[in-house]
């Protein structure tokens, strides 16, 4: 393989190249490296330097993307590799969005041996995860296609910040995606993110229209983006954009990296958080960043009724890059025990948006 590869979705610009895979649109010019840090100019094209780098992978629950809603308790090979189109101040990866991969630890892999090491791992499917998939789209594409194949799922935990077009390619190859609406306002983006918020939404509701099993996080950053009045947008758009049956998981960001020192959103302020989630019309609302109490479980939005139960810490082992652990406020679940008759609730019958097989 190819130590790297040739980039879509560019176009030459004189001496530069501008890349079309983000809003950035970054012009590179001959020798540099994009904002991402992984797509290079190289004698007037782009290239993914990234492309087949793998920097970290295990084993984990699908829980842990956190994806409630489906194939409860089935197992995932997540993988992860360099680089990322934004910088949130408060990135628990952050060494392997900002640091590089010259002198970093990492294996080359190629599609159909990754897909081969997801099935002798006992893998029911792929996980793009620890730093930004999308910027490592060309591989992720590639080998998505193998996987399913294969008779695996594939599903992504992304940021969202992605143009249509290679958005709507990389969408065609998953059957499940978590997106981050990391606030509900262009200044918290551009203020802690680096980013802006209409392209995420776009990512959204272009998964919800395609059918793709969706499911949305909202890292909870205390005195940034929890007043009760961006906390009820958030939740109203996503009832009127993707409907009210749609996952919501309100996640504790932690003082970390750049936010060190910055005061953390508590287990009750989660709580009150999701209570204006379910009284804004969602059906859906769970607490992430913890494994305990009854906002892991999912309930019958009629009757109430116990649909599926999630408790105890996971076993899964812990992943390190650097010395440093990666993913380290995510934790899973031990247990996980479905109560539904096919999609529908045993007691009342209501038929609910979980998927238990592809």
């Amino acid at each position: 393989m190819d130590p790297i590869s040739l980039a879509k979705w560019w176009e030459g610009e004189g001496d530069a190249v501008r890349c079309l895979l983000c809003p950035r649109t970054c012009l590179i010019e001959e020798g540099k490296l994009g904002f991402c840090l992984v797509r290079k100019n190289i004698g007037g094209s782009l290239f993914s330097t990234n492309y087949g780098i793998v920097s970290v992978s295990t084993i984990d629950n699908i829980e842990k993307k956190p994806i409630f809603h489906f194939l409860p308790g089935s197992k995932l090979y997540s993988v992860g590799s360099f680089g990322c189109n934004l910088r949130c101040l408060y990135c628990q990866n952050y060494p392997l969005v900002e640091g590089g991969f010259e002198a970093a630890p990492y294996r080359r892999l190629r599609p159909e041996d990754l897909v081969s090491e997801a099935i002798s791992r006992g893998a029911d499917g792929i996980a793009w995860t620890f730093n930004e998939p999308i910027v490592w789209s060309e591989y992720v594409i590639e080998t998505s296609r193998l996987a399913r194949k294969e008779g695996l799922y594939c599903m992504l935990n992304t940021n969202g910040y992605i143009n249509d077009s290679p958005r709507d390619e990389l969408l065609e190859v998953m059957d499940a995606i978590k997106v981050d609406i990391k606030g509900f306002s262009n200044r918290f983006y551009s203020e802690v993110c680096r980013g802006s918020l209409d392209p995420v939404l776009g990512t959204c509701k272009a998964a919800s229209e395609k059918g793709i099993h969706l499911e949305v996080a909202y890292p909870v950053v205390r005195g940034r983006n929890d007043s009760p009045g961006e906390i009820d947008r958030f939740c109203k758009w996503v009832r009127f954009n993707l409907g009210p049956e749609t996952p919501v998981h309100f996640i504790m960001v932690h003082s970390y990296h750049r936010f060190a020192g910055h005061p953390e959103t508590s287990l009750e302020d989660l709580q009150k958080i999701r209570l204006l989630g379910i009284q804004s019309g969602l059906n859906h609302v769970y607490v992430g960043g913890t494994t305990k109490g009854p906002a892991q479980n999912t309930y019958c939005p009629v009757c109430g009724e116990l649909l599926i139960s999630r408790s105890g810490d996971s076993d899964a082992e812990k992943v390190y890059f650097r010395d440093q652990q990666v993913s380290r406020f995510c934790p899973s679940h031990s247990a996980v025990r479905v109560m539904l008759c096919g999609r529908s609730c045993p007691r009342c019958g209501r038929i609910v948006n979980i998927k238990t097989k592809i």
